[in-house]
Formats: structure tokens, C-alpha cells, sequence
């Protein structure tokens, strides 16, 4: 953790982001630059040169709603406190993209330094004890519902319902105090750019192409976090996604648009966990694991570890790279804790072998 820590963190978060390659002036290269890629997805860039936001969000049965999971690039989940509910990390391109989410929730520390080198605009209501830590010391400003209060987020609930899971936000809401909160939503240059007409570039999440190979007929998959705690996903040809359903097998639908969630890639990721000195806070080993990747209905036992030319670097079991589809990605973290397993079928209801 602390390797990952010093290098992954220490360059994201104090602004040194990597360029793109092959992006040198048209005059010296006698050939137009390339489009920019959107560092989550791997597609073309609707918002190049912004910062990405990460809104904390509540997961879990308890939370009988989400908003704004349809539209989101990149959805993360992990069991980060004690046994039971899980939390989510639900990032957009850019500030500008959120719609209406949540409901938001503090901040995890886990989210922040998986998504280090995207210089991601934290928006959460309030932080750990770790998240808050980690923000301070590398001067990151958060979007924070405790301090901004209803100037720039919603309250949604009811008589009864537990303020953990009231309170929405929106991008339009949230521009409004970018400058009382001193928050730049620009990529920062690199340090190492050859040239200051260079565009400050990201470096992707993933190592986005064609992924080759893999098991064919991964077409139902349940992760399970905790007792009476998992997201399930089933493969539908048509779109070539994943539909997303809730524990109990109700459709994952999103409480803004009312269309069920789909991803394009199912990243479950096996981390080592810790309990922290709290007694209560899982800490995950983020320097290398194994995991399972899902895309177009294949499955691939993989390894995984920190990248260099992307955030996260992929291979197959053989030690060969690689790809991730580009699209809309779920990404799971799994330990060696009670309850926790992946299970895969294929269309018979045949169980694949995973890890």
C-alpha cells in the first residue's frame, strides 16, 4: 500500500498528469494530432482537458435508490466499512457530465487513490478519517456537501429515511461553488511536457483495445460482498452490455432516468484486505492481484497490477497483456473476507471456473 501510496498518489494528486504519445505539433509531424481519448471509457473525448469527478455514493440494500449510476463511466465497489453494506464510486468525465447523483456519501480513501492519476474532483458529503488524511495531505479540495450544504446539494428523503441516504447533487449545482472552493476543473500539465502547446493529457484507467480470446458463454455473474450483500449482472446480446441487478434480483434501475444500469466491462479485482487500526475500515492491497474480467459474454482469469502507460496494467494468467474493451466499466473489489466470492454461469446455468 504504501508504494502505491507514494508513487501512484504523489503524481496524480500534486498535478504531474502523463501526455498522450504520438500527440507532437502537426508542424513537426506533418500529420494532424489524434483525437483525444476519454481516460475512462477509451472512447473519443466529449471533455477533453477537464478533470474527472468521483461522487462517493451509498451502495448496498439499505439504500433503496440511486441516481445518476446510468450515466456514469466508471462504477467501483467495495465493501470499505465493517461486514455488512458496500460503498460507490460513481465517476464522470468531467464536472460538467454528473447529472443528478447519489445519494452522496463521505469520502473513502480506496476510491481516491484507485483513481489517482485521473486527477479526479472529489464530491462526497463529509470523509473518513483516511479519506480526509489523504485529501490534506496532498492539498486536494473536495466538493463537500458538509461544507457547501443545500447551495449545492438536494435533499431528497422522507419522514424516516436515514439522512445517509438523502442527499443529491448535480454538476450544474456543484459549478456554482468551483470558485468559492478554489477547485480548478483543468487537466494539470505534466512536468515532463516536451512542448507548452502540448495539451495536458490523462493517462487512461485501463489499457483500452480488443480484448483476445477468452471463455466463451460468461453470461450471468453474482459478486458477493457480505451476507445478504452482491450486484449481479446478466449479458444481453442485443446490447452487448451487462444489466445490472440488486441483491435481492430486482433490476438496478437509476432513480433520475428510470433505465437499468448496464456496463460493457465487469472488472472483479482479488485484493488482500486489513483491518485498520479503527477496528472497522478495510484497507485493500493495490499493487497486484488477480481478478476475473467479463466483456461480450467471454470471461478471462487475469492479473492485475499498478501501470505505467495506464492506471491499472492487465494480463492474462499466462503473464501475456491484456486489452479491456472501451466502454462503461463496473469494477469490484474482492479480499479473502467471509461471504465474499464471484460466481459465473453460462446460459445453461453451468458454473465457469474462476479463481
Amino acid at each position: 500500500m504504501k508504494r502505491l501510496f507514494l508513487g501512484l498518489l504523489s503524481l496524480a494528486l500534486l498535478g504531474l498528469a502523463l501526455t498522450g504519445c504520438g500527440l507532437l505539433p502537426a508542424a513537426e509531424t506533418g500529420a494532424e494530432r489524434a483525437a483525444p481519448l476519454d481516460p475512462l471509457t477509451g472512447r473519443a473525448a466529449d471533455y477533453p482537458g477537464q478533470r474527472p469527478a468521483a461522487v462517493m455514493a451509498a451502495g448496498g440494500s439499505e439504500a433503496a435508490q440511486q441516481w445518476g449510476m446510468a450515466q456514469a463511466s466508471v462504477v467501483l465497489e467495495a465493501l470499505t466499512e465493517g461486514a455488512g453494506q458496500t460503498s460507490l464510486c460513481l465517476v464522470y468525465p468531467a464536472l460538467e457530465a454528473v447529472p443528478t447523483v447519489g445519494p452522496v456519501a463521505q469520502g473513502r480513501d480506496l476510491y481516491l487513490q484507485l483513481l489517482s492519476a485521473q486527477q479526479v474532483i472529489p464530491v462526497q458529503r463529509g470523509a473518513s478519517i483516511y479519506a480526509a488524511n489523504l485529501l490534506d495531505l496532498y492539498g486536494v479540495r473536495a466538493l463537500d456537501g458538509h461544507v457547501l450544504g443545500t447551495t449545492a446539494f438536494t435533499y431528497q428523503g422522507s419522514w424516516g429515511t436515514p439522512d445517509q441516504f438523502c442527499w443529491t447533487t448535480s454538476g450544474s449545482l456543484l459549478a456554482q461553488a468551483l470558485s468559492s472552493q478554489g477547485i480548478n476543473t483543468a487537466v494539470q500539465r505534466s512536468s515532463g511536457s516536451s512542448s507548452e502547446e502540448e495539451e495536458p493529457q490523462l493517462p487512461p484507467l485501463l489499457p483500452f483495445g480488443t480484448p483476445e480470446g477468452g471463455t466463451e458463454g460468461a453470461i450471468r455473474a453474482k459478486v458477493s460482498f457480505a451476507q445478504g450483500e452482491a450486484s449481479a449482472f446478466e449479458y444481453d446480446a442485443g446490447t452487448g452490455q451487462y444489466a445490472m441487478y440488486r441483491a435481492d434480483g430486482r433490476a438496478q434501475t437509476d432513480a433520475g432516468t428510470g433505465e437499468q444500469v448496464a456496463f460493457d466491462n465487469l472488472l472483479i479485482l482479488y485484493s488482500a484486505p486489513t483491518l485498520r487500526d479503527d477496528g472497522y475500515t478495510w484497507s485493500y492491497d493495490l499493487t497486484v492481484g488477480g481478478g476475473v474480467y467479463l466483456s461480450g459474454g467471454k470471461m478471462w482469469n487475469i492479473l492485475w497490477m499498478q501501470g505505467k502507460e495506464s492506471t491499472l496494467a492487465i494480463y492474462r494468467t499466462d503473464g501475456t497483456a491484456l486489452n479491456i474493451a472501451p466502454g462503461r466499466s463496473y469494477i469490484a473489489l474482492l479480499g479473502s473476507l467471509s461471504e465474499q466470492k464471484l460466481s459465473v454461469w453460462d446460459s445453461a446455468g453451468n458454473t465457469l471456473a474462476v479463481p
